[in-house]
């Protein structure tokens, strides 16, 4: 079962969120995330590059560039398991790191972190 987070908000009112929906909103290093995804993904991704090695595999410039695209949306992307890609389990620490890298490509013609 999912640990909930209570927030209190100014008069009294509390809400819940999942704790991982939180941990998403953290920001994370880009330049920590770059070396992460260039030692674990670039296998099958394009990290730096316009294009990835596997065709089905996308860039992480044209993710960053999709509409939409937040931290939390990259976390669901990242935490979803898909047809082409190995089930990876990645630390929510590096986790943060690889979306704040991700989300630094976002609309950049380089894609060297910032």
């Amino acid at each position: 079962m999912k640990h909930l987070l209570l927030v209190a908000l100014s008069g009294g009112i509390a809400f819940a969120a999942p704790a991982g929906a939180v941990a998403a909103e953290e920001a994370g290093d880009p330049q920590a995330g770059f070396t992460y995804a260039h030692t674990y993904c670039a296998t099958c991704h394009g990290i730096s590059e316009e294009k990835s090695p596997l065709p089905q595999a996308p860039c992480f410039r044209k993710v960053a560039d999709q509409p939409g695209i937040t931290a939390t949306a990259l976390q669901v992307w990242m935490q979803t398991s898909h047809p082409t890609m190995p089930n990876i389990i990645v630390a929510p620490g590096d986790m943060r790191n690889v979306i704040a890298y991700i989300l630094s490509l976002k609309g950049r013609e380089g894609s060297t972190p910032r």
